[in-house]
């Protein structure tokens, strides 16, 4: 295996608007450079005044340099068959494929991060920026911030990262790029290339316009590109093959994310979500009381017999949560259906139960706190927002909960949130509230401890 060790400069530091200034590739073979390439380039526009501080490039080095355009071929010819190599490769490999979609021409390669991986085989150190970890690891970097020397000395760190993996060869860092040969042939590769690591919901479409998936992530790209390369199972196999592009939504927010995902399903009854039309929230806690008078709280199926107190996306989410009120609320195992023994329940031994499970505390008292435990999940009468991340660092997403029912969701700047909480009413997007939505939000507040409570 070969790989194209590489590092640019650009002309700014907006990520879409990057041009480069000058690039250097080193071919390796993991344990020796076979090769190298570097050339300054003319980005055809002027090279931001920070940049020329940060790397000592002006116009004057690029202004007889080859543009792009004219040295994209040997790029291609020097890097093919090998393995795209840099330390940040987000940032790098990002920059170049930009550079090369501008020229109508679709570079991939499969790819590998010297910082990731480090973080990986190299663990403890403070800092994985290049400076930092090569000044750790006394690696020469010449000059900071110029192609070649950064190129050299991310040469030096991956030599020691691939004798670090021994005979995998770092195999297993490697990103393996999608083939768009195995997809639908007027799959937009665009659509998803703009697509971001962010928290959100994403659509994807077929070749009629026609929304056929809507899902929720908090990788939205690494979710979907899962789509895109399945083909394990005979539904993602024939949903990979109808997919044509897609677009997506941040959120900053999973609360806000599982919402819009619940809402946009029943709105759009997209093809491929069928199984979360009917059946998004699997499970359900029921309760009922026993011979004894006792209030049981037990978790099973949906069904079309019986109201759950709370629907739940599956039964692991749904016993921890009712683990967290057991263990808040003092309640038996066994009648919580959490143990299946015929005596004393294992909280019992610990003096976690009370002893509701061999009748040393009567009905009275332990239903008192089942009770208690229902009236948490229905909210009660309580109004109040929940606050969290937003899509960026000057707003806020919230949920508003007025009178114990959901009034819908929003985003708004921090200042604004902070000067007045009823500020948000201007901002709102409004939810019919229902038991779905109310089981996404409790299943929210109780696994993540993030989550602002603003009583209003």
């Amino acid at each position: 295996m070969i790989f194209s060790i590489v590092d640019i400069e650009t002309t700014g530091r907006t990520p879409k608007d990057h041009k480069v200034i000058e690039i250097a590739i080193i071919k390796h073979d993991g344990i020796k450079e076979l090769d190298r390439y570097e050339t300054f380039v003319n980005p055809e526009e002027k090279i931001n005044p920070f940049i020329s501080r940060l790397t000592g490039i002006n116009q004057n080095h690029v202004a007889d340099a080859p543009k792009f355009y004219e040295i994209a071929k040997d790029i291609v010819e020097f890097t093919k068959d090998t393995v795209f190599v840099a330390h940040n490769i987000s940032f790098d490999y990002g920059v170049i494929k930009r550079e090369f979609r501008r020229l109508g021409f679709d570079y991939r390669r499969n790819h590998l991060c010297t910082v990731q991986t480090s973080k990986i085989l190299l663990p403890g150190y403070d800092s994985y920026g290049l400076k930092n970890i090569t000044k750790s690891l006394g690696i020469e970097l010449k000059t900071h911030h110029r192609a070649m020397s950064d190129t050299e000395a991310t040469a030096d760190l991956f030599k020691i990262l691939f004798e670090k993996d021994g005979e995998n060869k770092l195999d297993k860092f490697i990103k393996k790029e999608i083939d768009p040969k195995s997809l639908h042939e007027k799959f937009d590769i665009d659509s998803f290339e703009q697509l971001k690591n962010k928290i959100g919901i994403y659509r994807l479409y077929n070749d009629q316009g026609q929304l056929i998936y809507i899902g929720k992530s908090i990788h939205i790209r690494k979710r979907v590109e899962q789509h895109l390369r399945n083909n394990k199972t005979k539904k993602g196999l024939e949903m990979r093959e109808e997919i044509v592009r897609m677009d997506a939504e941040e959120t900053g927010s999973e609360l806000l994310a599982l919402l819009i995902e619940s809402k946009e399903i029943k709105e759009n009854q997209p093809k491929y979500n069928r199984a979360q039309r009917r059946n998004q929230f699997t499970h359900g806690l029921y309760k009922y009381e026993d011979e004894n008078g006792y209030i049981n709280l037990i978790i099973q199926k949906v069904s079309n017999t019986g109201t759950p107190e709370m629907l739940f996306s599956g039964m692991t989410v749904a016993k921890r949560t009712l683990e967290y009120y057991v263990e808040q609320h003092s309640l038996c195992l066994k009648l919580t259906h959490l143990h299946d023994t015929k005596g004393e329940c294992f909280n019992r031994s610990l003096k976690k139960c009370h002893g509701a499970c061999v009748g040393e505390e009567g009905p009275n008292s332990y239903n008192e706190r089942v009770i208690k435990v229902l009236n948490e999940l229905k909210f009660d009468q309580e109004s109040f927002l929940i606050v969290d991340k937003g899509r960026n660092k000057k707003e806020y997403s919230f949920v508003w909960m007025e009178e114990g029912n959901l009034r819908g969701y929003g985003f708004i700047l921090r200042y604004l949130l902070k000067r007045n909480p009823k500020n948000f009413k201007k901002n709102l997007v409004t939810l019919d509230n229902n038991k779905d939505y109310q089981s996404i939000i409790r299943a929210q507040l109780n696994s993540n401890e993030k989550l602002e409570i603003i009583p209003l």
